[in-house]
């Protein structure tokens, strides 16, 4: 069974069409990666699987559950995390705190002050160990706000993960990154994949072409193809819409 399937997905926008009956799956293990030139519907595809729009038809499944009519909270409850494009941390927070307000909230247990939750033992360890996992264990005292664009980027991940998800959505992670921070998150995404499965947006062709095991392309708000990553690299309409190329026909593979 699919760990994740979005099944006959139709989002309009009064006469736009943007989501297009969209079908795809993501098995147990897996990092899948969405892309699609500007226009293409991604963003507006995303934010129906993460909760943030309801579409018209069609319905998400989440290892087996109905996740079509849930809110976001109640998404990431079964197991659906999604770091945004936009970085959402605490800038005004050290990157322990955000961490520790992460942890915190994910283990059920209700806001206090900062120093009653850093004080303890069992989330501390946990957001230590989330430093650990995403590169950050040496700025734990750095205000977030202060972090380079790269940790800033991490620290999101890091954020994302603490939900402990079956599924981690990664909406373009490397945007505004220089080679040396996109290499630094394709290590970091490398590393989280053989933990949970991973459905990527990304327009870094390069980091996509590296880590995905499978990449389905949208268009126009419409499936194109989908397949491995030889198998879109050298496609001939997946090239030919990179290259402006209009393409009106729709296939799967």
């Amino acid at each position: 069974m699919s760990l994740f399937v979005a099944e006959g997905l139709v989002k309009r926008f009064d006469a736009l069409l943007a989501t297009d009956h969209v079908s795809f799956s993501v098995e147990p293990g897996q990092l899948h990666a969405l892309i699609g030139p500007n226009g293409a519907g991604k963003s507006t595809l995303v934010n129906q699987i993460s909760g943030l729009l309801q579409p018209d038809a069609g319905r998400l499944l989440l290892d087996g559950q109905d996740i079509t009519r849930l809110p976001p909270h109640a998404r990431v409850a079964a197991g659906l995390s999604r770091c945004f494009q936009v970085t959402s941390v605490f800038k005004g927070q050290t990157v322990l705190d955000n961490l520790l307000l992460a942890v915190q909230a994910h283990a059920g247990s209700s806001f206090h002050f900062l120093r009653r939750r850093a004080a303890e033992a069992a989330l501390q360890d946990q957001a230590l160990a989330l430093a650990a996992r995403t590169g950050l264990a040496e700025v734990l005292a750095v205000p977030a706000g202060e972090l380079p664009h790269g940790a800033q980027r991490k620290l999101d991940v890091a954020l994302a993960i603490a939900a402990r998800p079956k599924l981690l959505l990664l909406d373009e992670p490397m945007a505004g990154m220089g080679p040396a921070e996109s290499a630094e998150m394709v290590t970091l995404i490398g590393a989280l994949r053989r933990e949970m499965a991973i459905l990527l947006i990304e327009h870094d062709m390069d980091a996509v072409f590296k880590l995905a095991d499978r990449i389905t392309v949208l268009v126009y708000g419409k499936v194109l193809v989908s397949g491995s990553a030889d198998e879109i690299r050298g496609h001939p309409q997946v090239q030919a819409v990179y290259l402006g190329t209009e393409t009106t026909e729709a296939t799967h593979a």
